[in-house]
């Protein structure tokens, strides 16, 4: 014992290192394969503790060994790392039986099942069944391709500003209601004249014109009547063309009333374009389309851009222009909501860069030509919605 004192008294630090590193190299030696697992250990080069300085530095203290994993059935709580050695893991929110893989548990990590509302788990459903034109969300800006961009024109600097609305002015912002941007998309695609077969065309003359020079006569159905305007056409007897290419006269409440349509396309614009301001003519139109909505509540409907007109015509008359005929179709644009409610814009058909009709369409500069009305079929066809596989 005198001895161990003497030792201790003149080697005193060496004494402690001694004491200190041998339970190190004990814990280092027995961890090797479990808690000290990942590390490299030469027996000629190091000694056991320097296991445990290393697990110590990255974070794996000695004490973890004595920390029991948890079992099968244990409550939830453990750590992440614990959680690894259960027999079900979450894949992808999917949970694996007791079969699943190591590799699969370590994938899932501590990912959780998400859980949702009734309403949510309705939506989740829908989805998944959802055609390939579609897209799910809800946006405040209707995504690329579910409607066409509105055509653009060069300003000739002769428009009365009487007819403009100011740059500033907002259309449509509703959060609510049909014309709401919200829900589930869907994109333009093509289609043959087989889809037009429930369609109902609302119009002034140049909707006449489609239903006397176009494909469409005897597939569609046509309610149009010339000079007539957003103002006053629930006053006005229109002429009727059913789906088998047979006329009479009828009022448009008349015509939604007693019949349903699968898709009803609106185009009218240009008999306004010297009444009252942009904001004016937009807000008949908002009137117009909520009454087709009233009595044809499942019906898809297309707002048509106004056709624009001739350069001769856009760049002389003061009210009949493209620069007032744009302006009106971003306003009007505005009240598509992508899902049921879609813009399409024929001027690209029918006009050249500048944003003017071409002169070798039109004789008037206004109208097309009756063999020109094939670009209009073009652009219906290429336009259309597909909400089903």
């Amino acid at each position: 014992m005198s001895f161990l004192k003497l030792l201790w008294k003149r080697f005193t630090l060496l004494c402690i290192l001694a004491l200190t590193a041998l339970p190190l190299m004990i814990i280092g030696w027995t961890g090797r394969k479990t808690l000290y697992s990942e590390y490299e250990l030469n027996p000629l080069r190091q000694p056991g503790l320097t296991l445990v300085f290393q697990g110590i530095h990255d974070g794996v203290y000695p004490w973890q060994s004595l920390i029991r994993p948890k079992e099968e059935g244990e409550e939830e709580g453990a750590s992440a790392a614990d959680s690894s050695s259960a027999d079900e893991a979450t894949v992808d929110g999917t949970t694996a039986g007791a079969g699943a893989t190591d590799e699969a548990a370590g994938e899932a990590g501590t990912a959780e099942t998400p859980v949702y509302t009734e309403a949510e788990d309705a939506e989740v459903e829908e989805m998944k069944t959802l055609p390939a034109n579609a897209i799910a969300g809800s946006l405040d800006v209707i995504p690329e391709g579910v409607c066409n961009p509105v055509m653009q024109a060069v300003d000739y600097d002769v428009v009365n500003v009487g007819f403009l609305s100011p740059d500033d002015t907002e259309y449509n912002t509703d959060t609510e209601g049909i014309f709401a941007k919200n829900g589930i998309y869907y994109k333009l695609g093509l289609v043959d004249s087989t889809y037009f077969t429930d369609a109902l065309f609302i119009g002034d003359s140049r909707t006449v014109g489609l239903c006397e020079y176009g494909s469409l006569k005897g597939t569609a159905a046509f309610l149009a009547k010339e000079s007539v305007n957003v103002y006053n056409i629930l006053d006005q007897e229109l002429r009727y063309t059913d789906h088998d290419g047979e006329s009479w006269g009828a009022y448009v409440e008349e015509i939604l009333e007693e019949n349903q349509y699968g898709k009803v396309y609106v185009a009218l614009g240009v008999n306004e374009l010297g009444i009252g301001t942009t904001y004016m003519y937009y807000e008949k139109y908002r009137e117009f389309i909520s009454l087709i909505r009233e009595y044809q509540p499942d019906a898809l409907i297309y707002i048509q851009g106004i056709m624009h007109v001739s350069y001769d015509k856009s760049s002389s008359d003061s009210c009949r222009n493209n620069t007032v005929i744009s302006q009106r179709n971003m306003a009007i644009s505005t009240l598509a909501n992508g899902r049921d409610i879609f813009y399409i814009d024929m001027n690209p058909y029918v006009c050249d860069e500048d944003g003017d009709l071409y002169e070798d369409l039109s004789g008037d500069g206004i109208h097309l030509k009756a063999s020109a009305y094939e670009n209009w079929d073009r652009c219906l066809m290429e336009n259309a919605i597909v909400t089903g596989e």
